[in-house]
């Protein structure tokens, strides 16, 4: 593997616990590429990745983000911007690996995939002129997966509360669609729990607490399983101590210090978005919904 993709970066945690805005933080240091939303749209073409010095040069610096907690300018929509880019991995990774939904727990990439993986992340950082590479994955973490394709891969776990997390999973439009009747990721329940979710389809809460649940489990076996450098980040810190710990983390993955990303992080307004509606009192859902989280209900 090429130095351009040794030790890259790697956001992991669950959607609707701060990886986007933890993570469009980090990115605006000067040294990382990343896999853009012009990645996804043509996952097929790595020259895309020239568009963004366009964007990003000596004489002006406009990045997008994504709309979630600040007023973006009329040219988001245009601009380049890092994207989890899901299409592009599943080109990547072909027809055999479900990487958008699967645990991917006991799966590997062949070593045709291997080559064509890291050829394709090498353009990214090569094509952007930067220095390392870095990118975002929501879900289930795929850390052996991961850890198979960038073996010194430094990983950036960030965790949320789990009811304020659930409470945002059920309010967003893709949870409404996708994952509030089903088991929307694959691969990692056992066959109790898959006919337990069948019954229980018609409570969405259950349902996702118990998803929240599977991928926790998952992500602290597999960290200590593949024995990989991780650091935990709580989104309830960030909050706290935005700057304190966008600088650890930087520190963690060995980048130096960024005036970019500092300038950034002062720009923009980090906003706590945990709710105090926890579901309390004699309501039997809310109890199973804390068992289910606490590890002990029984499928």
């Amino acid at each position: 593997m090429k130095n351009s993709i040794s030790r890259p970066v790697i956001v992991i945690g669950s959607g609707r616990s701060g990886t986007t805005i933890i993570s469009e933080i980090l990115f605006r240091h000067e040294d990382l590429a990343w896999p853009s939303n012009y990645q996804e749209m043509f996952p097929a073409k790595p020259g895309i990745n020239l568009f963004r010095l366009a964007f990003e040069n000596k004489l002006w610096r406009l990045q997008g983000q994504k709309p979630q907690l600040n007023k973006v300018s009329k040219l988001n929509k245009i601009l380049f911007k890092p994207a989890e880019a899901y299409r592009f991995w599943e080109y990547l990774t072909g027809p055999d690996v479900d990487f958008s939904r699967g645990f991917l727990l006991h799966q590997k990439p062949s070593a045709d995939d291997l080559k064509r993986i890291h050829k394709a992340f090498n353009k990214i950082v090569r094509y952007q002129s930067k220095k390392r590479l870095a990118f975002k994955i929501t879900g289930p973490a795929r850390i052996g997966y991961l850890k198979t394709v960038f073996p010194d891969a430094v990983f950036i776990n960030i965790v949320r509360e789990p009811i304020a997390t659930i409470n945002s999973w059920l309010n967003v439009e893709f949870w409404q669609d996708k994952g509030k009747h089903q088991l929307w990721w694959t691969g990692a329940y056992t066959p109790q729990e898959l006919e337990w979710a069948e019954k229980n389809a018609d409570k969405p809460e259950l349902l996702a607490a118990m998803q929240y649940r599977k991928l926790q489990e998952t992500t602290e076996k597999e960290i200590e399983e593949h024995k990989v450098k991780c650091l935990t980040v709580r989104y309830e810190d960030f909050v706290a101590q935005p700057a304190a710990t966008i600088h650890s983390i930087i520190a963690f993955a060995d980048l130096k210090k960024s005036s970019l990303v500092d300038t950034y992080l002062q720009g923009i307004k980090i906003y706590n978005q945990n709710k105090n509606d926890e579901k309390t009192g004699e309501d039997p859902q809310a109890t199973d919904m804390q068992r289910i989280l606490q590890g002990v209900y029984a499928f």
